[in-house]
């Protein structure tokens, strides 16, 4: 049985600034926890097929659990998602320098990106939640200045819909690289000790995208056709080995509006889980490095989380696509904004 997170384990302060955790409710029933260290969403509570709420997200009950915890569970992920080749890149001819934070590599915005981060957040309606941080050069050695407004909210359809905008601040800014995403880590039949080898999944994909030996994205296009990770029909997690891989999504004519582009059900649950996005590329991640740190990863009511007990579906740009020239660029600049929508639409399958 969960236990609703509770916000006074929450309260604190970092780097001067204010921590807490946010609950959202809709009429409808569903709640979701979100901490704005991060921007972290730890709880979302959700019926199954008979009509019983339960959390189907993983995450943590306190602060300090939070602090000691997988950095990127739960978090929105920025000010570029994934990895950047050898922590460096080099775009008008100018050369950056990143800090490497996984191996000779920079993942998930470095070890300053916005998972580690406090965001300003304020919540004027049961139902919404806001929050704002400024990327600088400073704090992450990418060029150019950008302040992002992040939106959760839900919707009368047991929908999270997540929603960001990205503007340049400064004009003699060079324009800056960015690629954000929701970092969820799911589990349709409850985070208390079971895995998702029992959900099946299905991408709505064109191609996956190649990557080397640490994971890198090399620019490369590869035909799902007879590859063992094709999931353009639905097929079964525990079936197919661990996954951590980007697929280029379907977008008919080119045109990037909201389309569905995953689903996620569970037999046991009756659960399903429905992505929709604007985005061009989706990460999928099994987590089958999930709890495998020298210490025990510790989740919600004292729950050790184990490789295989959660599943990401991260919407986002095309990964270390300054060192792809096939790889469309996506940059910020003044006039030219970065805004996505991302929903995530729950439901039931029939009794």
């Amino acid at each position: 049985m969960f236990q609703r997170l509770d916000p006074a384990r929450f309260f604190g302060d970092i780097g001067g600034e204010p921590v807490a955790l946010f609950r959202l409710r809709h009429a409808c029933g569903m709640e979701v926890a979100v901490c704005n260290l991060g921007a972290k969403v730890l709880q979302i509570l959700v019926p199954d097929r008979d009509g019983v709420v339960g959390d189907v997200a993983l995450g943590y009950d306190s602060l300090s659990a939070l602090q000691a915890g997988t950095p990127s569970m739960g978090a929105f992920i920025g000010r570029y998602a994934g990895r950047i080749a050898q922590a460096r890149y080099t775009l008008d001819n100018t050369t950056y320098t990143l800090d490497a934070n996984a191996g000779l590599h920079a993942i998930h915005g470095g070890p300053n990106g916005s998972r580690h981060r406090v965001f300003s957040a304020h919540q004027d309606a049961p139902d919404e939640l806001t929050l704002h941080l400024r990327f600088e050069p400073s704090s992450d050695r990418h060029p150019g200045i950008i302040d992002l407004r992040l939106s959760y909210r839900l919707t009368h359809e047991n929908t999270l819909v997540v929603e960001h905008e990205a503007v340049a601040v400064c004009n003699a800014s060079p324009a800056s690289p960015a690629s954000f995403t929701p970092h969820i880590f799911f589990n349709l039949d409850g985070p208390v000790d079971t895995l998702v080898d029992g959900h099946e999944l299905q991408v709505t994909a064109d191609r996956l995208l190649a990557a080397d030996a640490d994971n890198v994205a090399t620019g490369e296009r590869l035909s799902l056709d007879g590859h063992a990770l094709d999931l353009r029909q639905r097929r079964r997690l525990g079936a197919l080995p661990d996954i951590d891989h980007a697929y280029e999504l379907v977008s008919p004519r080119g045109d990037p509006s909201l389309r569905r582009v995953a689903r996620a059900r569970s037999a046991a649950s009756g659960r399903t889980l429905d992505v929709w996005t604007t985005e061009p590329v989706l990460q999928v991640y099994t987590a089958g490095a999930l709890g495998s740190g020298a210490s025990p990863d510790i989740g919600k009511q004292g729950v050790v989380h184990r490789p295989r007990a959660g599943l990401c579906l991260e919407p986002q740009q095309y990964p270390n696509a300054m060192h792809c020239p096939a790889f469309p660029l996506n940059r910020v600049a003044i006039g030219r904004p970065y805004l996505a929508r991302t929903e995530y639409r729950f439901g039931s399958l029939p009794c």
